[in-house]
């Protein structure tokens, strides 16, 4: 295939997935007796404008879920963040707009008909801008009187000026700039953020919008070394409940982070007070639908940068008591109810997840190889599955016993099911859903299929078992298919059976794709994901190489001569330990943002304390003690010398980069400039050395983050991720001739 012919047929495939749209959240309106109105929120990508184009569709539904009334898509792109009162009577939109060449932000108060009230933060300046991310501190919440509105923003900090600054002559100007906060010499002081994909994000501050008084309050009751997030109102529209993470002695990365120190918190009449014990890290707490009682989900703050949670129950009419687990932290996995294995929570709750009673409580998490549902009964305390096929079944939404839930695979693109609660007929775990929605239909995903395997060693090993998915053709003719090896990044992540652009592009062009969960990943026990440590670069890869050779055993199409490896940040870790570690069985490679020299990362990374050569606690420890010998050299708890060393060495030994001289696959990396997790020079670091040993290799360079996930960085990575491997990794040899050298 001519390269020209091989670039639009990878063009026409990306062209063709970009038809489907991915379904973001969904949110009920309103239940009667006769209509459902529920209201999707979904993106998609918009090749033109290089951007993923965002909008809402309006589902009315008969009392069977069938469609009432269809409506065209509403684009909402320009929409920060919005909030529909539980009442539907009012929505608050919060909008970016550029106006005399500054940017600003705008609250709009819309009622059915029109918009009622616009607020130009800029002009109030109460605070600076409002936080729309939705994985951490975001909050938009009306209150439920429908008086107040509820977020979190960045907090007004006193102005600066240089120390000397000749005064103006317009004595209006003087007198005004006099009854402003200004300290001099402060224009240049550090402010810590709180990491990647946080970076705007320094001192968050609670604020209240009144709408009848047309006020804003930032809420000053809430201590200063706290950085308050997930907020909710209480029933009396009145007091609020929220996570608060404490910023001292430094803040840490908090995307991808759950480990980070963290309490709930109440302020009640002004007085602010914790409500979960010390040592842990928290999130996603929920008011029961009568205002009694509080869950939330918890788990120490230490060790692995994410794993298993336990849900913890308050009551909130009798505070004096201790809180109590509804669901503790398993090991191993466990045995519910029907029989079904559990392997502990790891997700976050739904913004609404109660039945209308307040019984029972819904919520997804990954397990395994897939998203499960489960509803937990609050007054039985126990767990029931929600019954599903191997695909993921994902629930967004619960509001008067209905239910929105996702639905999605690696063959089907994420759509929208809606079912009811029937307490008499979902003992076993039976939930009738019914879709409203419809993916577009690719004919040639009917040649391609999925395969989960677990994987078990016949060893001494404390953790024995791991997972993966194989996701490719059906069939073919004997060692005719080449095979791309994908380790997810993390390391404690995992993949789950969803739909992936990326790997349906690399299936569509002809590749096999091997989803690796090897141990260390989340979805399979807390002692999985902590087996991992201290194992980096020895455990991760032999699970890899295992999982390799069983899919190339088990597929007689796949071609042993022709595997590939491709991941990012700890799965570029991974590539670059397989390709040093066996290079003979991995001929191809593409690392996104990897991790190649853990020594020389770890101080500038803004997780320091997840590079699992050794523990969390063990680097903390290290950078707390040598604080301290800076400031005290005879203090009894520095480490010696050697100690250090040691730790440096381990680091140093657990990386790739001290076997980069064995690498022979041809390599594509892909780094962005603005990656604050695993800095930029990681990879240029594995290209300058792959260069001087005349690996063939290219690297693309991105400003953007972690993720490379902006239009362009996503889009150009994408496809020449994809050209790179199908030129290196060709089953037709003559596939290889006639392409230019810079591939």
């Amino acid at each position: 295939m001519a390269m020209s012919n091989r670039l639009e047929k990878v063009v026409n495939t990306y062209k063709l997935l970009s038809k489907n749209s991915t379904l973001n959240s969904a949110k009920i309106i309103n239940v009667t007796s006769k209509n459902i109105f529920i209201q999707s929120v979904w993106s998609q990508k918009n090749l033109e404008k290089q951007t993923n184009q965002r909008f809402i569709q309006n589902h009315f539904l008969n009392e069977d879920f069938q469609p009432a009334v269809e409506s065209f898509p509403i684009d909402i792109t320009q929409e920060l963040v919005s909030a529909i009162s539980e009442d539907g009577v009012f929505k608050a939109i919060l909008r970016s707009s550029t106006v005399d060449n500054k940017t600003k932000q705008y609250i709009e108060i819309w009622n059915k008909q029109n918009m009622i009230k616009n607020y130009d933060l800029a002009a109030l300046d109460v605070h600076g801008d409002i936080y729309v991310d939705d994985t951490k501190f975001g909050t938009f919440e009306w209150s439920p009187d429908r008086a107040k509105l509820l977020y979190i923003a960045e907090k007004k900090l006193p102005k600066s000026e240089a120390f000397y600054k000749q005064k103006s002559l317009d004595k209006k100007n003087e007198e005004k700039k006099e009854k402003e906060e200004i300290i001099p010499g402060n224009e240049y002081i550090y402010k810590p953020d709180w990491g990647e994909q946080l970076v705007s994000k320094h001192y968050p501050v609670a604020v209240i919008l009144n709408i009848k008084t047309d006020s804003i309050t930032a809420l000053s009751e809430i201590p200063d070394q706290y950085s308050p997030g997930q907020l909710l109102w209480m029933k009396d529209s009145k007091s609020i409940i929220g996570v608060v993470w404490t910023h001292e002695p430094r803040h840490l990365g908090l995307i991808a982070c759950t480990n980070r120190k963290s309490w709930i918190f109440s302020l009640n009449n002004g007085e602010f007070r914790l409500l979960s014990k010390d040592g842990c890290a928290v999130q996603a707490p929920k008011i029961s639908p009568d205002g009694k009682y509080l869950v939330w989900l918890e788990r120490s703050a230490s060790g692995p940068h994410h794993n298993a949670h336990r849900l913890m129950y308050l009551d909130l009419e009798c505070t004096q008591k201790e809180p109590i687990i509804i669901t503790d932290i398993i090991d191993s996995g466990r045995t519910i109810h029907n029989e079904k294995l559990f392997y502990g929570i790891y997700g976050r709750l739904p913004q609404r997840c109660w039945s209308k009673d307040g019984r029972y409580l819904f919520y997804s998490t990954a397990q395994r190889t897939n998203i499960r549902s489960y509803v937990i009964d609050m007054e039985e305390k126990n767990m029931i599955e929600i019954q599903n096929d191997e695909s993921s079944l994902t629930i967004l939404d619960v509001k008067d016993d209905i239910i929105a839930f996702a639905l999605t695979s690696l063959l089907k693109p994420s759509t929208l099911y809606v079912g009811r609660l029937d307490p008499t007929q979902f003992k076993n775990g039976n939930i009738t859903r019914v879709n409203i929605t419809n993916s577009q239909e690719i004919d040639d995903f009917k040649s391609l299929m999925y395969k989960h395997t677990i994987y078990e060693y016949d060893n001494d090993d404390d953790i024995k078992t791991f997972n993966f998915t194989y996701f490719g053709p059906k069939d073919g003719k004997e060692k005719s298919i080449p095979l791309i090896v994908a380790p997810h990044g993390g390391p404690h992540s995992n993949f789950v059976n969803a739909f992936s652009f990326d790997y349906s592009l690399l299936a569509l062009m002809g590749m096999a794709v091997l989803q690796v969960n090897y141990r260390g990943s989340t979805g399979m026990g807390a002692k999985n994901v902590e087996f991992l440590q201290g194992k980096v670069g020895d455990v991760d890869v032999k699970d890899c190489v295992t999982a390799t050779k069983e899919a190339l055993n088990k597929y007689p199409w796949l071609s042993p001569s022709h595997v590939g490896v491709c991941g990012g940040s700890h799965g570029g870790f991974l590539v670059a330990h397989l390709t040093a570690q066996y290079p003979d069985l991995y001929k191809v490679a593409v690392a996104r943002n990897p991790v190649i020299d853990i020594a020389a990362m770890y101080t500038i990374s803004d997780i320091p304390d997840c590079r699992n050569t050794l523990t969390a606690e063990e680097i903390l420890a290290y950078q707390h003690n040598v604080c301290k010998a800076v400031i005290n050299m005879s203090d009894p708890v520095v480490p010696s010398t050697v100690g250090v060393m040691e730790m440096f060495v381990k680091m140093y030994n657990s990386s790739p980069i001290i076997l980069v001289d064995r690498v022979k696959a041809p390599t594509l990396i892909c780094i962005g400039t603005n990656d604050l997790r695993v800095p930029s020079s990681q990879g240029k670091l594995w290209y300058n050395h792959l260069k001087a040993n005349k690996v063939k290799t290219k690297m693309l360079v991105y400003e953007d983050n972690h993720q490379l996930g902006s239009g362009t960085a996503e889009m150009d990575s994408l496809i020449n991720l994809c050209l790179w491997l199908m030129k290196h990794n060709s089953i037709d040899e003559e596939d290889n001739s006639g392409l230019p050298a810079i591939l």
